[in-house]
């Protein structure tokens, strides 16, 4: 009853806004707003990531435990764009789930965006602001297979726990000339676990409990671009930062640090059709005299790389590719290296019939940075198909099916591979 209160309360007051907008009779209203609302129904073959392997300790999560999944969602958003030089955005999305089968994967996300854009002659700018807030179990999962925990860290059963993640991005660019620019950029993220951490070692401890420590990361630096031609630019980019981990139980051993990176690129227009953004380079580390790992590098350079493509073959095709390569922080204490590549196809058949296909991969190698009873090397490949049918103008219609599976690369670790299907079904409906 909470939970319908809550988004009937939404709802009311975003209709209030709408009724306080002036109504300009002669020219356009700089505001704009938008209300969506969507239900969805999921079946999970592998709520908990575990297939059946070997089990270390007792009372750990059930194999292949399938459930069924309800949910219900709003978007509520308004916009204000007075003129090219000045944009405001900003939304609210709730998402209630529920699990038929296991309660304590029950949980509420909500979601609040901001952003601002603009330009004015030579200047233009793009700030945006993200918070996550879930609402769900504060009693973290116990694994209790060989190898602990599902790969990379089971992301899936982690996300369904208390949790506040805060995200923002910004850059302001200055066109020194049709042929170069300059860019301030900066971005921050901020992920704070709510859930309890308990001993899994010692007397009146709870082996295989999934403790989760807060982490953060925020960098800040410039670029300057000279385009070769009209549209694509060659980037070369600088940025300085800092990563912190928390301590678990107290304890001090975290692998907080600071970060210096040199990065070479392109963006823009490849191709008439193609459209491509990339930055690589080295990543200089310097770690903290907190990690307790024996013989651990304090001063590594590691890799650094992130790109994003779009190509539009035809007029009724579009695929999108994505990848980022780079060291990061677990949920957990240590650090890895974490890879992930996204690939989506796009076929739109008529104006309210499409499909799509999608392809992602997930890496997580920990070994050169963690001693041999804790190390990792994971993969995650997820592969998906949908499709979408529009009713009419307000009412959208989708279904999905997407599969799921991993493989650890390290000796005994079996119980970090598992196998997952989702089937879903949902209805959006604008108002």
């Amino acid at each position: 009853m909470k939970i319908c209160a809550d988004i009937i309360a939404s709802i009311l007051l975003f209709v209030c806004a709408i009724g306080a907008t002036p109504v300009a009779h002669e020219t356009p209203s700089p505001w704009t707003t938008s209300m969506v609302v969507g239900a969805r129904t999921i079946y999970d073959s592998n709520v908990f990531l575990q297939n059946r392997s070997p089990i270390i300790t007792p009372n750990g999560m059930p194999d292949r435990a399938g459930s069924l999944v309800e949910s219900v969602s709003l978007s509520l958003g308004a916009a204000w764009k007075p003129s090219s030089a000045f944009a405001f955005d900003v939304g609210y999305s709730p998402e209630l789930t529920h699990y038929q089968r296991f309660n304590s994967e029950n949980h509420n996300d909500h979601r609040f965006t901001t952003g601002l854009l603009g330009q004015n002659e030579a200047w233009s700018y793009d700030l945006k602001g993200n918070l996550l807030i879930v609402d769900g179990s504060s009693e973290s999962p116990i694994f209790d297979h060989l190898g602990g925990g599902p790969a990379v860290g089971g992301e899936p059963v982690r996300s369904r726990r208390d949790q506040t993640i805060t995200k923002v991005t910004g850059k302001i660019t200055y066109a020194l000339c049709p042929k170069a620019f300059i860019r301030a950029v900066g971005s921050a993220c901020f992920q704070d676990f709510g859930t309890t951490q308990k001993p899994t070692t010692g007397p009146g401890s709870t082996p295989g409990y999934a403790n989760y420590v807060d982490r953060s990361e925020w960098s800040a630096g410039a670029d300057a671009g000279w385009f070769a031609r009209k549209d694509l630019a060659l980037v070369t980019g600088i940025r300085v930062g800092e990563q912190r981990q928390a301590n678990l139980l107290g304890i001090k051993n975290n692998y907080s640090n600071t970060l210096t990176r040199f990065l070479i690129g392109v963006e823009g227009k490849i191709l008439p059709k193609l459209s491509l953004s990339i930055l690589a380079g080295p990543d200089m580390r310097h770690y903290t005299d907190s990690v307790a790992t024996t013989g651990f590098n304090h001063n590594p350079t590691t890799r650094y790389a992130e790109a994003t493509a779009t190509w539009t073959p035809a007029k009724n095709d579009s695929m999108s590719f994505s990848m980022k390569d780079f060291l990061w922080l677990p949920g957990g204490i240590g650090a890895y290296e974490s890879t992930t590549y996204d690939l989506r196809w796009t076929h739109t058949f008529t104006q309210i019939w499409s499909t799509n296909l999608g392809f992602n991969l997930q890496g997580a190698d920990n070994t050169d940075y963690a001693i041999l009873a804790k190390q990792c090397d994971d993969v995650i490949y997820t592969t998906t198909i949908g499709t979408t049918y529009t009713l009419n103008t307000k009412t959208k219609l989708d279904l999905g099916v997407s599969h799921e599976w991993s493989d650890s690369f390290v000796a005994n670790t079996s119980g970090r591979e598992y196998t997952r299907w989702l089937v879903s079904a949902g209805v959006k409906y604008t108002f």
